[in-house]
């Protein structure tokens, strides 16, 4: 009899598995190859990863209807809903896209339409990942999202490791994926744009206590205890921009090469010009 509910924990431990086990293939290749000439295996390393990548697909899913990390943890996919068609879509989604990027990256580095197709490629990869996991930490279903694409449903005759199962076990693996996916919603995040947006609606919520966004510039004077209005340590090469507040040479031109309408974080005066301070 087959079980058909799967701890999520277990899906997840088959995910990773599958990782290390390519990661294994590729520390194996490179360990024989170690004393050739460097750069040798340079040029054709992409290929070299499609040609490993095909060979655990062929020996693995294709043949035995599930992975490597799904077969040490007694999983497999339900024969009923695996197609030659969806085989190939699979091959394609999890190997040839990415020997397309890792082309691209190799061979076009300088060609500028190509990089940001890759990029474009890569973000909406990434947010169709994101959303999928939401969706399995609620479901229970589909870890991997072409699993979600093509119907690829898990099932076992046994589960080998019940032990996974434990609660604080569990939560551990959870809450790794889960501090991995806010990693990747924050880099993919402008927050220069975000600091922008946050500052325009303080302006209109305190405009008369906190803000100066006009008015005459005022004179800065720096004294024992001054520190840097971005960083709040001694400045260095002090400069200011117009306001009160004196500024790190390079905390404020990084700010203002950054986003060119930065305004003080103090006083939230928009200063245009960037000048060296000089002590009377």
């Amino acid at each position: 009899m087959s079980i058909n509910y799967i701890p999520r924990v277990t899906q997840l431990d088959a995910v990773q598995l599958d990782v290390q086990v390519e990661e294994l293939f590729k520390q194996l290749l490179f360990e024989a190859t170690r004393y050739l000439e460097p750069g040798f295996l340079q040029p054709i390393l992409p290929e070299l990863e499609l040609v490993i990548r095909t060979w655990i697909f062929r020996y693995s899913f294709y043949k035995k209807n599930c992975t490597f990390g799904q077969e040490m943890l007694s999983l497999k996919y339900k024969t009923d809903n695996i197609s030659r068609s969806k085989l190939y879509w699979y091959y394609g989604f999890t190997i040839g896209l990415k020997y397309i990027k890792e082309r691209a990256m190799y061979s076009w580095t300088s060609n500028q339409k190509v990089q940001n197709f890759v990029y474009k490629i890569e973000t909406f990869q990434l947010i169709s990942d994101i959303l999928n996991f939401l969706r399995f930490i609620q479901h229970g279903k589909y870890p991997v999202l072409i699993d979600f694409i093509l119907g690829l449903e898990l099932t076992a005759d046994k589960l080998t490791r019940e032990d996974l199962t434990d609660f604080s076990w569990t939560r551990e693996l959870l809450w790794h994926n889960f501090i991995e996916l806010i990693g990747t919603v924050i880099s993919l995040m402008n927050m220069f744009g975000l600091r922008k947006k946050l500052t325009t609606v303080l302006k209109y919520m305190w405009w008369r206590n906190y803000t100066r966004t006009s008015g005459s510039p005022t004179s800065a004077t720096m004294t024992q205890n001054t520190v840097c209005a971005c960083c709040t340590n001694k400045p260095v090469l002090p400069h200011t921009m117009g306001c009160s507040h004196i500024f790190c040479y390079y905390c404020l031109m990084a700010n203002k090469t950054a986003d060119p309408d930065y305004a003080c974080p103090k006083c939230y005066y928009n200063g245009k010009q960037v000048n060296k301070f000089v002590v009377v």
